[in-house]
């Protein structure tokens, strides 16, 4: 449970600060960050300007991939931040910087986690000691990510209220969720939802919503509810929350190990999965390393990821795409679409690119591994219907414009600046 969240005297939850615990700020100012790492600042929110916080902190920045060639969280967070680096190419953070530093709430700018799924970005800072993180916002699977890890979000007027000394009520920073995602955040993140769920300590409503026209990806997931009685048809519309099964997924060497840890540590050695068949393992996105001379230091590393892999796939039965004489099956968006992703599949996966598999009338899009961990073990999942955005496009394309310029010019005209943001 994070330790920030205590009981009230008249029984209620409320969010206060720990009293010697600090705020580390990311500014774009890197010298003021390497400051507060050594010790020698403190800052408070009432005196930084939200403009001089880094925006767009990339998870590839937060964890490079040379630090997720370890699987075990609390090996990640010890080199938290590795890929924050300064003009001269040197590192902001060092080794245990962020874990020494006695820090417990992390701050920046806009779209905090941009870039890949890797659950790995907010891991690093959970196993440092962070549990509250601000932001004027956050990329989606981040987010996601930090929510199924039972961390607590905010906006720079609460870290304000904190640093004032206030106590906050805990609804305060869970209500602005729907009340599925409210309960597992307040549970404590995924794996406890899980489990209450299994217990019957806490139950998932299906929608309600009455008879309407929908989108391809509505009719998917209104097809998958689970908790109501067989036979009965759904509708959703956007912003429904609601329990679907997941028809199938995979992962690949960079996650499968990590995967494979997470339930072990949940479950137990013993543990099983849903549906095999439709689920699998690939290995793709290391296998050229060993000819790499900068991959090197790190190549026991990666071995000990394809053992796991391995061991995965011997233990669960899913599908096997590892490599055979140095050669690979193919890239796993692209193999998956092709062998086992069926139209009409609702289809999680542990590689940012899983929403190509929409090209085939399937609704697929990336998690992180406590997700993935949780819903191939479970054979279900929760999700909030998306909203769905239409471009009308008015007059002619250039003769040499493609679908790709004009996807490009959308993301970089209306997506830039967040109007697409969460829909």
């Amino acid at each position: 449970m994070n330790s920030l969240i205590h009981e009230s005297p008249d029984g209620g939850r409320v969010v206060r600060l720990t009293p010697g615990k600090r705020v580390l700020f990311l500014t774009k100012d890197l010298e003021l960050i390497r400051k507060q790492l050594r010790g020698e600042v403190d800052l408070k929110m009432e005196d930084v300007n939200p403009a001089d916080l880094l925006d767009d902190i990339n998870t590839d920045t937060m964890t490079p991939a040379w630090v997720c060639f370890r699987h075990k969280p609390e090996d990640i967070a010890l080199d938290a931040y590795a890929g924050l680096l300064d003009a001269k190419g040197e590192r902001v953070f060092g080794t245990r910087a962020l874990m020494d530093g006695g820090f417990e709430v992390i701050v920046s700018g806009q779209r905090k986690g941009t870039g890949s799924s890797r659950e790995t970005a907010p891991q690093c800072e959970k196993w440092s000691g962070i549990e509250l993180i601000i932001a004027s916002s956050f990329a989606p699977i981040h987010r996601r990510n930090n929510l199924n890890l039972g961390q607590l979000m905010g906006g720079y007027d609460v870290l304000k209220r904190l640093q004032a000394g206030e106590e906050i009520p805990l609804d305060e920073l869970t209500s602005k969720y729907d009340p599925v995602t409210r309960v597992m955040l307040e549970s404590g993140g995924l794996f406890r939802f899980n489990a209450r769920y299994a217990q019957g300590e806490i139950s998932v409503p299906v929608p309600q919503t009455p008879a309407r026209a929908m989108t391809m990806a509505e009719k998917i997931l209104a097809k998958k509810i689970v908790g109501g009685a067989a036979g009965d048809i759904y509708h959703v519309k956007p912003g429904d929350v609601c329990l679907v099964s997941v028809d199938g997924g995979y992962s690949h060497e960079f996650t499968t190990a990590q995967v494979h840890y997470f339930l072990e540590q949940e479950y137990g050695a013993d543990y099983t999965v849903q549906n095999p068949n439709k689920f699998g393992v690939f290995e793709d996105h290391l296998l050229y390393a060993g000819e790499v001379a900068r991959m090197a230091p790190f190549i026991d590393q990666i071995q000990t990821l394809r053992d796991l892999q391995v061991d995965f796939q011997k233990h669960t039965g899913v599908r096997d795409y590892s490599a055979k004489d140095g050669v690979s099956p193919g890239i796993c968006h692209q193999v998956a679409r092709e062998e086992f992703v069926d139209p009409g599949d609702f289809i999680q996966a542990t590689d940012s690119h899983t929403c190509m598999g929409g090209g085939g009338n399937a609704l697929t899009y990336g998690v992180g591994a406590t997700e993935y961990a949780g819903l191939i073990q479970s054979g279900f999942t929760f999700v909030k219907v998306p909203e769905s955005i239409r471009f009308d496009l008015h007059g002619e394309l250039h003769p040499g414009c493609t679908a790709k310029d004009v996807i490009l010019h959308i993301l970089d005209t209306y997506a830039k600046r967040e109007d697409t943001l969460d829909r």
